[in-house]
């Protein structure tokens, strides 16, 4: 039998409304396809596109924020006691030569693709004790534990967007509790224990950070093709922490402060009615530009002379001293591999301590892979 008269009269056969079925199906796959095309188009861009990075012979190694100019001296000062006085009154109940053994992760809910990123942190960490906020227990352990800080309890509650939350939520579980900050999206690599050399985790420091981005050399309008706010600063997306450390206490003071500044630039009476923040506006008031300054300043306490210069090219683990602690600063590779700027490294880089997949990354033009 003809194989193409046999379609023809099975085709004829149809009804109707099976023919219409027939023909709605072939439809939606033939959209699939066409989405699915565009979709491979776009990533096929993304991957040959990243525009080339021009380089300055003369270096931006500071930079002052324009939350930073004109600071309010007296309301940051108020903010400072408000929280000193809360680790006052947390004298004796703990050790502050003693790394808390805690890795706290906040999310409204664990997507299967966080899943394994998140089970890296128990699987690495037997020995930490792993705590996973949502939104209700954050929002629950802001309100009780910062009581005698209405200011900040009143900020977070009015934040208008997720991450200006996400941002003050880690900075205040880690003043209070010490311990392990990672995103949602950070892979835990190797233990936390071999971070870095015995010697540094008995030091005096109080904090440990690591470079996120590293290019003091770019050309502006290489960083406005890059997206960039600035061309270097720390990341926050895993800090580690002992309770009540001095650059932490400060990064609180100045989120609060800073929101009070774009209140004030809008003509507002307080930062509750700002009903939107622009990425530039949370990357300086809450995110990595905020951080950055507070960790740079914290350790300018009393030489005034520190500045990225000291973190460029960062090849070994550095050490370096603020008001009764130490800042410990990591290389690039130790928590920012995989990146296409600052000679990153790959994910397998033998430095890498976590990995970060961005995926949760709320910036446009961004610089991830």
């Amino acid at each position: 039998m003809d194989l193409g008269i046999s379609l023809t009269n099975f085709v004829a056969q149809l009804s109707g409304k099976n023919r219409q079925k027939i023909f709605l199906v072939g439809f939606l796959v033939s959209v699939a396809l066409w989405l699915s095309l565009v979709r491979y188009r776009q990533i096929r861009l993304h991957e040959t596109v990243d525009p080339p990075l021009e380089l300055s012979p003369i270096p931006t190694f500071r930079h002052v924020s324009v939350y930073r100019r004109a600071p309010d001296i007296i309301f940051e000062n108020f903010l400072d006691s408000i929280l000193v006085n809360l680790k006052l009154s947390y004298a004796g109940s703990y050790d502050r030569d003693i790394w808390p053994k805690k890795v706290f992760q906040t999310a409204k809910k664990v997507d299967k693709k966080y899943i394994e990123a998140v089970s890296s942190w128990s699987s690495l960490n037997p020995e930490h004790e792993h705590v996973l906020m949502n939104d209700i227990t954050a929002k629950e352990f802001v309100e009780k534990a910062f009581l005698s800080a209405p200011q900040v309890v009143h900020l977070y509650n009015s934040f208008p967007n997720p991450v200006l939350k996400a941002d003050l939520l880690r900075y205040l579980l880690l003043y209070l509790y010490g311990g392990v900050y990672a995103d949602i999206d950070v892979y835990c690599r190797k233990p936390i224990a071999e971070w870095v050399p015995e010697n540094l985790w008995k030091s005096n420091a109080d904090v440990i950070v690591g470079v996120e981005i590293d290019e003091p050399y770019a050309m502006e309008e290489s960083q406005k093709l890059w997206g960039w706010h600035r061309p270097y600063g720390f990341s926050q997306y895993t800090i580690v922490a002992k309770p009540f450390a001095r650059p932490i206490r400060t990064a609180i003071v100045r989120v609060v402060a800073h929101a009070h500044h774009l209140a004030k630039m809008n003509n507002k009476a307080n930062p509750t009615l700002l009903s939107q923040y622009s990425a530039e506006d949370i990357y300086e008031i809450s995110g990595p530009g905020m951080w950055t300054d507070a960790l740079v300043d914290s350790m300018n306490f009393k030489r005034k002379d520190i500045s990225w210069a000291q973190f460029y090219n960062l090849k070994q683990p550095k050490r370096l001293p603020t008001d009764g602690g130490a800042v410990i600063a990591l290389p690039i590779q130790y928590f920012g591999n995989g990146q296409k700027h600052s000679n990153a490294g790959d994910y397998g880089h033998p430095q890498a301590c976590v990995t970060h997949m961005f995926t949760k990354s709320w910036k446009r033009n961004s610089w991830f892979l």
